[in-house]
């Protein structure tokens, strides 16, 4: 059972018991502060704008005992907010939480699965607080119950917001889930209880000191090992606050989550988890001002990218690049030149010294027209982060650039990361790009209770800059020292299968390459990047 439907469950045994226990769903609040007296938590509803909340809505002090909440005018909402609160007090570990800033009792669960809101979604706080809203919603009105008052009572959605005094998009989403949603039975913890590790997998969840590099192929128990690695930091007392789960993609980053819940709640509550792209978010929040962005900056998309260039490109008076008869295809083709320069860490300065080097040690007529290309990439490169500065926007591609620039360059900065996170664990690693691999050099240098899991011939974001040669330069340039383990036993496939594997990995899948910089100084960029 994944994190979502834990959440889901729990939330609505909760309400089983409250209301077995005297508790009257149609008066939701009373039903809210119920629970938080149970729980010994004290309820303090204040003016909007409070300064004991912190520029929130709603806060909970875990150590001392008190949620806060603003008094919305609304005997449904107060009571959203109250139970958002007991869903922290339920799933957040113990730590402080920061102030519920919004909340939104129809939205759904789900991760959005387009656009930059992917980004925002798998952030590890935006994804909190929507699954705190996912319990606030199943605690006050569970399935159900929706299910009973709608089939069993005949209440349509507009008579049941009125008996609850809740907004009716909420009732109606809560409705359609309870009438064409299956329902989730808990795990048997027979058979979901983790396997013991084998001799192979022990040695890298226990492993200490420099960086350590794990080589896990499919079916040899990866996952497992990383499940075995928290289990680990768990038994030695690390403070989960101070760790830093990282990984390349939302799936993944679900799945840690997940995992991470089964093995130890306190650290799904407490540590960072998320992507690589999220983290940089979170970065660029924290760090806006070094930045010279807004405190929340503007996320946009492609699609919002080639928009925003596309008034502005006739002033460019490009010759390799002027399409009349579609301009916006060029766009999107320099568009993620550009984004792919950014994996790199190559910002528009960069590009165009890259650029102008090329032109200079041109050739041949080839190499001449490639670095032209090149020159109007540079000078598309500056109108758009101009475009961006000027709107406090930021991009895809900015999101692990821009935090690995100022971490490798601003040293209170790097200081404060540092100080702040005792162990990062990286899985997927092979799908990591250079941009990544630098921020976790600046985060740490000497690669100190750095434990990263991959597998170079798995590799499938080369368009976003991933590389095997990331993994074959592990223990030699990036931190040297750092040492790799394999995991050897596949569980998966017959020994024919992993023969077969075995060959045609060795000829066929070689997908190291040298890095950005490298190719551009050997005026190889050109034909890549165009």
């Amino acid at each position: 059972m994944d994190r979502i439907e834990v959440i889901r469950a729990r939330a609505a045994d909760l309400h089983a018991e409250r209301k077995n226990n005297r508790g009257d769903p149609t008066d939701p609040y009373d039903f809210a502060l119920r629970e938080a007296k149970d729980r010994d938590l004290e309820v303090k509803k204040l003016a909007v704008g409070h300064p004991q909340l912190n520029g929130g809505r709603a806060l909970l002090q875990k150590n001392a005992g008190v949620i806060l909440h603003e008094d919305t005018g609304s005997a449904f909402l107060d009571a959203f907010l109250v139970a958002h609160e007991i869903g922290h007090d339920e799933f957040g570990g113990m730590v402080d939480i920061a102030p519920t800033t919004e909340i939104d009792p129809a939205r759904s669960a789900e991760p959005s699965s387009v656009g930059a809101d992917r980004v925002v979604d798998y952030s590890n706080r935006g994804r909190q607080e929507v699954q705190m809203d996912l319990f606030a919603r199943e605690f006050l009105f569970p399935r159900t119950l929706a299910w009973s008052w709608h089939v069993g009572d005949g209440l349509n959605a507009a008579a049941i917001a009125e008996r609850l005094g809740a907004p009716y998009d909420m009732v109606a989403v809560q409705l359609f889930d309870a009438l064409l949603l299956p329902q989730i039975e808990p795990d048997d913890e027979t058979t979901s209880a983790p396997k013991p590790l084998n001799d192979e997998q022990k040695r890298a969840a226990e492993h200490d000191g420099k960086a350590l590099l794990l080589k896990a192929g499919p079916g040899t128990g990866k996952t497992q090992t990383l499940v075995g690695r928290l289990s680990v930091l768990k038994a030695r007392s690390v403070d989960p606050e101070r760790m830093l789960l990282l990984t390349f993609s939302n799936k993944a980053a679900g799945v840690m989550t997940d995992r991470a819940m089964g093995a130890w709640p306190d650290a799904a509550g407490s540590s960072w988890i998320g992507t690589f792209h999220s983290f940089g978010l979170d970065l660029l929040r924290r760090f806006h001002d070094r930045a010279g962005l807004p405190q929340d900056p503007r996320l946009i998309d492609a699609t919002e990218a080639i928009a925003l260039l596309e008034d502005e490109f006739p002033r460019l008076r490009l010759t390799h690049f002027n399409d009349l008869w579609d301009p916006t295809d060029n766009l999107r083709s320099i568009l993620t030149a550009i984004s792919r320069a950014k994996d790199e860490v190559v910002d528009q300065h960069r590009y165009r010294e890259l650029a102008e080097q090329m032109a200079r040690s041109a050739a041949t007529e080839e190499d001449q027209l490639a670095a032209a290309k090149c020159l109007e990439i540079a000078s598309v490169y500056d109108l758009y982060e101009q475009l961006k500065s000027e709107r406090g926007a930021v991009d895809f591609g900015d999101l692990v650039a821009r935090p690995t620039a100022i971490v490798e360059s601003d040293e209170a900065v790097r200081a404060q990361l540092q100080s702040r996170y005792d162990h990062i664990l990286v899985d997927e690693y092979q799908d990591v790009n250079r941009a990544s691999v630098r921020l976790l050099r600046a985060l740490k240098p000497d690669g100190t209770n750095l434990w990263v899991v991959g597998d170079a011939k798995q590799s499938i974001y080369r368009f976003r800059g991933a590389s095997s040669y990331n993994i074959g330069r592990f223990e030699t340039e990036d931190f040297p020292g750092g040492m790799s383990l394999r995991l050897s036993t596949n569980y998966r496939s017959s020994q024919e299968i992993c023969d077969a594997f075995r060959v045609f990995a060795k000829t066929r899948m070689d997908a190291a390459e040298p890095d950005f910089e490298a190719k551009a100084l050997k005026g190889v960029v050109s034909r890549e990047m165009v």
